[in-house]
């Protein structure tokens, strides 16, 4: 259609331009340039736009042959410019040599330094190899190097009268080159260098504004005819495209005159081009497209409705599982590899994060205790390399400092292949069950002990009576002079030493009382350190208490004193050459809870890390000479009581502090049932 179009408007626009009556001979030419314009319209639209590049290639390469010459001009002379601006610097670098030579020999002429000779000899030496380089530039110019040469021989003219001078004054013989330069001939000679260097540098400013003019030139010539060329090469494209673009944008407006007569919903019938192209090709396989499309469509509205209810229940199920997910009890976790891709509310709120905020999914492993962290990214990087499932147990520090631990499990998702693709992995708080199991552990041992205290107070207490008594009659009965009094004497301390542990067993295993009350902690660690004065100045130990003298602690003074007592000594057993003993109190909550933070730090020699996990255990000691490993035990049973907590870090050769924490108000005083 727009081909018959373009071929019928053919011979009416030759008629106008030829501007001559209708006759044979029009007519043949205008069949002639229909079959032309046939050829023309079924040729591929490549070949039309390879026949349309023909018209810039020759153009372009009239235009570069012409560019070359031009360059080439360009070039020799920016080769002269380079020339006389390494000339110029050769020049000027001369020049300043031969000054330094002559401010030298004046320098040491006048001061007889050695000092000043150093710049004559750095520039008698460099004037050669500078002359040289400045006659080879130069060669090819005859002035110039005329200039450069005269200049040569007057510089080795002053140099042989100098160096000649500078002989005489190493003699000893100063009054010729004083002479000499009164009589101002060394700066005659200078004068006259100057007067040469000058004309040589005139006649260089010369050779370069010659040179930036016949660049000038050549590039004005060389901008002209490209611009021309260009000008023209557009000119012939914009007609061979004119052209080109009547022969298809003709065929795609009738196209889209089509398409655009159809409805909204059904696409049109496209009509089909007698053409041997891409755009006959083209109408061929839109014609088949909108037929099949008609055919799909009916179907497509067939299936929209059940499309539309299967995402509606998609969407409700997708809402439910999320909202399971996300207020599930436990955390919920997946990861890709080592990274992690997902993670819901509870392992935020279980890591101490707040769970409304955004962060990235891996942010809970930064709250993973750091004695776990480690551990755990290596133990489950092995499990992912190897595609097993992964168990562990680790602990998490949140941000107000509480401990959570916590059971995990990750479980490998398979493909089809039998390769694990991710993990899902889920995050059980096991807290309260550890610390029951602690407590239940802690209960049943305090209870055997505490059996076994009664029996050794039965059985050992009333016997240990009757033989102090004794020993103590025996002992009052023998002459202090006889030698078994000595032996009553270890009967009698060694009887006192084992009553002492009878006590503590029973100290340690009775039920407990406490009678709390209000009380300024200040007064009670002046207490401790009064009943420690004798020992503390006996092994010099320096004693610092940071802490506000208004803090108050409600608990059983006694046994709270007891407690501090207990520390104490342990830490000057720790000291005994001497050192500094630090208490520090502070008030601090934990879970929300008022409390008071009290702190004892030594600066002994410190605890293994592998014993300091069970300083708290009945009967375990470090090594002490005297003590039944009962007196950290009984701390934490009297701590317990009051519903506190205490704990030790200690650091090899740098000592060790107790934290012992204590709340403000205690709701009951526990019983020794309780206790145990």
């Amino acid at each position: 259609m727009a081909t018959d179009t373009f071929e019928r408007a053919a011979p009416a626009q030759l008629t106008r331009l030829l501007g001559a009556p209708y006759d044979d001979r029009r007519e043949r030419h205008i069949l002639m340039w229909r079959r032309i314009s046939r050829l023309f319209n079924d040729l591929p639209i490549a070949r039309k736009l390879l026949l349309t590049s023909l018209i810039p290639l020759v153009a372009f390469l009239v235009l570069g042959l012409d560019a070359y010459e031009r360059l080439e001009a360009l070039r020799e002379d920016e080769e002269q410019l380079d020339r006389v601006y390494v000339a110029q610097r050769a020049a000027a670098e001369y020049m300043r040599l031969i000054v330094d030579y002559e401010t030298g020999f004046r320098g040491y002429v006048m001061t007889r330094q050695e000092a000043y000779l150093v710049p004559s000899r750095n520039a008698h030496q460099h004037l050669p190899s500078v002359e040289q380089t400045l006659l080879g530039l130069i060669r090819p110019h005859k002035s110039q190097y005329e200039a450069i040469e005269q200049a040569q021989r007057l510089v080795s003219q002053m140099m042989e009268e100098k160096e000649s001078l500078i002989q005489l004054v190493k003699t000893g013989r100063t009054a010729e080159a004083l002479h000499y330069i009164e009589q101002s001939r060394g700066r005659a000679l200078m004068q006259l260098i100057r007067e040469h260097m000058a004309r040589f540098d005139r006649l260089e400013q010369e050779a370069l504004n010659d040179a930036l003019a016949n660049m000038a030139t050549s590039r004005n010539q060389m901008v002209a005819h490209i611009m021309g060329g260009i000008a023209l090469v557009l000119v012939l494209l914009i007609l061979a495209l004119q052209l080109i673009a009547r022969s298809i944008t003709g065929p795609l407006i009738g196209l889209a005159k089509s398409v655009r007569s159809s409805d909204a919903l059904l696409p049109a019938d496209v009509p089909v081009l007698p053409r041997q192209d891409e755009l006959g090709e083209l109408t061929r396989v839109m014609s088949t497209m909108s037929r099949q499309v008609r055919e799909h469509f009916s179907s497509v509205q067939k299936n929209q409705g059940e499309l539309r209810e299967l995402n509606k229940n998609l969407a409700a199920s997708e809402d439910k599982y999320r909202n399971i997910v996300d207020h599930a009890p436990f955390g919920i976790f997946t990861t890709s590899g080592m990274t992690i891709t997902f993670s819901n509310r509870y392992n935020k709120s279980l890591a101490g994060m707040n769970p409304d905020e955004a962060d990235e999914p891996e942010a809970f492993r930064n709250w993973i205790h750091p004695d776990d962290r480690d551990r755990v990214l290596r133990e489950y990087e092995q499990a992912v390399a190897d595609g097993m499932p992964y168990e562990t147990v680790f602990r998490f520090v949140r941000p107000d400092g509480t401990v959570r631990k916590v059971l995990s499990r990750r479980i490998p998702i398979k493909n089809e292949a039998g390769q694990a693709t991710t993990y899902q992995g889920f995050n059980v708080d096991v807290t309260a069950l550890d610390d029951m199991q602690t407590q239940l552990s802690r209960a049943e041992r305090l209870a055997t002990l505490g059996q076994v205290a009664a029996g050794i107070a039965h059985e050992i207490r009333n016997p240990l009576v009757g033989i102090g008594s004794t020993a103590s009659l025996l002992r009052d009965e023998i002459d202090p002079s006889d030698p078994k009094r000595a032996d009553l004497d270890i009967i009698l301390n060694e009887t006192r030493r084992l009553d002492r542990i009878v006590n503590q067993i029973i100290d340690y295993a009775r039920p407990r009382d406490l009678v709390p009350a209000t009380w300024l902690f200040q007064d009670a660690v002046e207490d401790v350190l009064k009943l420690l004065d004798a020992r503390i100045h006996a092994q010099r130990i320096t004693v610092t208490h940071h802490s506000d003298h208004a803090i108050t602690v409600y608990a059983d003074r006694d046994q709270i004193k007891q407690v501090l007592l207990n520390l104490c000594h342990n830490a000057l057993d720790a000291m005994p050459d001497g050192g500094s003993l630090r208490f520090d109190a502070s008030a601090t909550s934990r879970d929300n809870k008022p409390g008071v933070l009290i702190e004892i730090a030594d600066t002994g020699p410190g605890i293994p890390s592998q014993a300091l996990a069970q300083v708290f255990q009945p009967f375990f000691t470090t090594g002490k000479r005297h003590g039944t490993g009962l007196g950290l035990a009984i701390c934490r049973n009297i701590v317990d009581a009051h519903g506190g907590d205490i704990a030790l870090s200690s650091q090899m050769g740098s000592g060790t502090t107790a934290r012992l924490w204590l709340p403000l108000k205690t709701s009951t005083s526990m019983t020794g049932e309780e206790i145990l």
